[in-house]
Order: C-alpha cells, then structure tokens, then sequence
C-alpha cells in the first residue's frame, strides 16, 4: 500500500511539473493556459495586448478580435520546452452583423490547443526504500477549446489644439473549455471565461488594453481542486508615423497572476518594411524561464502570413514558435464600422441592399488598424 502511495504522489508531482515554462507550477491547475502560443506576439516579449489584430487576441485580449478586416485561419507550432509539444488551430474574421450594440465592428473566432507533455520515468519502491520497478509513461497532455467574441460599444470624440481626434472602444469576451490528463490515468475538466477591453485611435496611433483572464472553475484531479491561472493583464501601443509602406509599433503590457500573487511585465516592438518584411524584439521582465526575445514576419500579398519567433531562456532552454496564417475574403473598414440606426435611411423603398458578396475581397495591409471615421448624421447601416 505505502509503495503505491508513493507512485501517485511521484506521478502527481512529475506530471504537473512538466509545463515547466509555467509561472510556480502547483499554485494553479491547467498551467497549458499560460503558455503563449502566437509566433508574432512571442516576437515581441509577448506585450501584445493593445496590439491584437488577429485571432492570437484569444489569448491576450479578445476585444481585439473586433479589429480584423478579413477572415483568417491558421496554425502556431512550438518546441523547445522539454520533450512537449503543443500545436494550436485558429480560426478569427469578421461577421456580417452590427453587432449587439449596433456599433458595427462585430467579429469571432474560434481555437483548439493541442499539448503534449511527454514522458516520465516512474519508479515504484518497496516499503523498505530499494526499488521494485521502472518504467517510462506518458507524462500526460492538454485540450483548450476557446470561442470568442468582440464588437465595437461605440466611438468618442476629442477636440486638442492640434486637432481633433476619435477613439473607437471595442469589448470582447471567450468561453474555454479545458481537458488534462496525468500520468497514471488521472484526469480533470474546467470551464473559464476571458473578458477585454481595447480603446484605439488610429489619428494618434496610440492603443490602450485591458482583460481578464481565465475565470473559471477548478480542475480536481484526485480529491482537491486547483484553481485556473487567473491573470489580469493591461498594455499600451504606439504606432510611429513614418513613409508609408512601413510600420513601427512598440508595446508595454504588465500581467498580474492572482494566485501566484505575481507581477510580470513585458516590452516589445515590430518594424515593417514595405508591408512585407517584419523585425520583432522583445523582453519579458521579472521571470527566470525567458528573456529576450526575437522574431521575424513576412507578408505575402496581404494573404500568406509566416512568423518566427525565438526565446532565449536561462534556465529551460531556447523556446521556438511558427505561426502559419491565410487570410482571404477581406471586409473594407467603411463597411465594418457601418452601423445599425441608419439602415431604413440608406435604403430606397423597393430598392435592394448591396449583399456582402458583390464587393470584392480587399487586401488588408499587415498590421494596420482601420481608421476612425467620424460619422456624418446617424450611424450607418448594417452590410
């Protein structure tokens, strides 16, 4: 009896160290939650969200799946972490709808994460200490299912010395669906919750973000229940106006993990060269695992998104990540931002309104946020 309570408390504590990237493995349960997956957001240390523009929002804030102007799926890959392996699967676009609020800017997307935590050896002990048996055995693995949503709640308005200006406020919300398996057969299921925030201006390129994230419940593998790893986490981005057909954003975010009682943060930038090539640099403050870190992008035609990006770390080892992305059926921003009130103002009586398939697909530039246009009389109509 003794020697199998010394098996589960061996497998138990093995199996939960293996996401060893984590934040202070034991406090939270499901630590897969905490390891970031998105190529083009690992470039830049990771301080990413008042940057969101694509489906890695799902991750960091997803308020900033309202900012897509064209429907995109795609893959992440990851290695360097031990013998894991994790893969991620996304889908994110906009919807032809105005939105609950009727603000226009109404999107979704969808992800599936897939880990693996590889193997452990497992020994198993006579009551008298010399060992009975060894045996290599699957440490293990994860499933994340997350759906989400985001709109825009509405535009404000700021008149400055050097001009006016308008902020567009987007709101978003995730469900999560969470699977883990331990070694020895053990397995727990939890449902969480994000919420976010982001305020953007494209006039002063300048975007603030805020969310919340995993609420949820416990997973409860044998008898006591671990917590989700509950994180707030804020951040602000600044896009430099420089000679068009290149970019450069830089970004600060700082997280908070609640049960962990951490504070971590976060700073990073991105340089594009006509539209196509991209340079990412970044830093992740207050943590052993990684440091620096870097990245790369390339853009082909607005369509094909391929991203590197690389951790150097202390104590693990370098991290890696890909991102594989295809865009296609691109929505123009004057459609997107079109609201509801005005729809019987824009349309003759007996005169058909213009379906979403007559206007052709646009080619969205990498990274560019849709301007904010200031609306004339009513809002507009729905697309």
């Amino acid at each position: 009896m003794r020697s199998r309570l010394l098996a589960v408390a061996a497998l138990l504590t093995l199996s939960a160290a293996v996401p060893a990237s984590a934040v202070s493995p034991g406090v939270t349960g499901a630590s897969v939650l905490a390891l970031p997956m998105d190529a083009r957001a690992m470039g830049m240390g990771g301080a990413f969200a008042a940057v969101c523009t694509d489906a890695s929002s799902l991750f960091y804030n997803p308020a900033g799946l309202a900012r897509l102007n064209a429907q995109e799926i795609g893959g992440s890959f990851a290695s360097g972490l031990v013998d894991n392996s994790l893969e991620q699967f996304s889908y994110a676009g906009p919807l032809p709808f105005t939105g609950f609020s009727g603000n226009g800017y109404a999107s979704a997307g969808a992800r599936l994460l897939f880990a693996s935590n590889g193997s452990i050896e497992v020994n198993l002990l006579n009551a008298d200490g010399s060992l009975q048996s060894s045996q290599n055995m699957n440490a293990g693995s994860d499933f994340v299912a997350t759906a989400g949503y985001a709109e825009r709640m509405g535009t404000s308005f700021w008149d400055l010395e050097s001009g006016s200006y308008g902020v567009n406020h987007y709101v978003g919300a995730s469900a999560k669906y969470v699977r883990s398996s331990l070694a020895g057969g053990y397995s727990a299921q939890a449902a969480a919750a994000d919420l976010g925030y982001l305020a953007h201006s494209s006039e002063r390129g300048l975007s603030l973000g805020a969310s919340l994230l995993n609420i949820g419940t416990k997973m409860k593998f044998v008898s006591v229940g671990d917590p989700l790893p509950l994180t707030a986490r804020g951040g602000v981005a600044y896009q430099f106006r420089i000679p068009a057909g290149n970019s450069l954003i830089v970004a600060v975010d700082g997280e908070y993990h609640v049960y962990e009682k951490q504070i971590l943060a976060e700073a990073g930038a991105e340089y594009f060269l006509l539209k196509s090539y991209g340079l990412r640099l970044g830093y992740q403050f207050l943590r052993d695992s990684v440091g620096l870190t870097v990245g790369f992008g390339l853009r082909w035609r607005g369509r094909i998104l391929i991203d590197y990006a690389w951790g150097m770390s202390n104590t693990l080892g370098d991290t890696q990540r890909i991102s594989l992305t295809y865009r296609f059926a691109g929505v123009p921003a004057s459609i997107r931002g079109r609201q509801r009130q005005q729809r019987l103002l824009d349309t003759t009586p007996g005169e058909a309104e213009p379906s979403r398939e007559q206007s052709s697909p646009i080619e969205i530039p990498p990274n560019q946020a849709a301007p904010s246009v200031r609306p004339e009389g009513l809002p507009g109509w729905i697309y």
